[in-house]
């Protein structure tokens, strides 16, 4: 009933600042996902990475980024270049195919309730996204669940990760966000860590809170766009102001479940 009221009377225009976030692009969508692209270009967006996006600055700027580690980031990228648009790649290390066991990869789609096609990236393939201009951030190293993981085990899933992955792209890695994303999920010790350790960002998957008058890089609060919609439908999503939900709640104000209405193949 909550979520409802603000879905209906807490828009507003579409903000100066947009920041969105995917996840995996299957064929069948990778059209939307151009359109959207393409149309917020259009809308005279030009994009930024995490620590530009929170600097701040004239123009309308969008931060896009992607979560987990899905191959089809690497055939998306000639769509990427084709707009003129730079995005960062927020990658869990532990599942790359060339590196993991089947089962490791298994498991980590079970992890992160993935039941489509889309394998994971190759380490090649990921250095070639870095090369091509795209930021490269960390999602930890196999997508645990961080609020409910032992302090004794960030250093593996945290620090070994950005560590890993700045020697695969021979690049600092400077950007984190957090698995599933909501308040929940990440403690104030968490934060505190991330910091101690060097990261400079961190992304959440909060969403409402597009209109925040100032941004915090160690918070950064992003909308998903969900491809399984309609352009304008999540045009509107981008429109919700709601930090009284998200404040109370903890939670998406647009729901959560990027499989929702989505075709699935088993």
């Amino acid at each position: 009933m909550i979520r409802k009221f603000h879905l209906e009377f807490f828009q507003k225009h579409l903000p100066d600042d947009l920041a969105i976030y995917f996840h995996e692009l299957e064929d069948w969508n990778m059209p939307r996902f151009e359109e959207a692209i393409a149309h917020l270009v259009r809308e005279g967006y030009r994009t930024a990475s995490p620590r530009a996006f929170a600097a701040g600055g004239r123009g309308k700027r969008l931060f896009i980024s992607f979560d987990d580690n899905y191959q089809s980031w690497h055939r998306a990228l000639p769509v990427l270049e084709r707009h003129g648009v730079t995005c960062t790649f927020y990658v869990n290390s532990g599942v790359f195919r060339d590196m993991a066991s089947p089962s490791a990869i298994h498991d980590y789609r079970d992890r992160i309730a993935y039941r489509g096609s889309d394998r994971t990236l190759s380490r090649a393939e990921l250095r070639e996204i870095s090369a091509a201009g795209h930021t490269i951030g960390c999602h930890t190293h196999t997508h645990p669940m961080l609020s409910r993981l032992d302090r004794r085990h960030w250093d593996a899933e945290i620090l070994h990760s950005k560590t890993y992955l700045e020697g695969l792209i021979g690049k600092q890695v400077r950007d984190f966000s957090f698995p599933y994303g909501m308040r929940r999920h990440f403690s104030p010790a968490l934060r505190d860590y991330c910091e101690a350790v060097g990261f400079k960002t961190i992304a959440s998957g909060i969403s409402g809170l597009q209109h925040a008058p100032s941004r915090d890089p160690l918070s950064l609060h992003r909308t998903e766009w969900k491809l399984a919609l309609p352009l304008e439908e999540n045009l509107a999503h981008m429109r919700i102001h709601a930090p009284f939900y998200g404040n109370m709640m903890g939670r998406s104000v647009i729901g959560s479940g990027q499989w929702l209405a989505v075709p699935m193949v088993w």
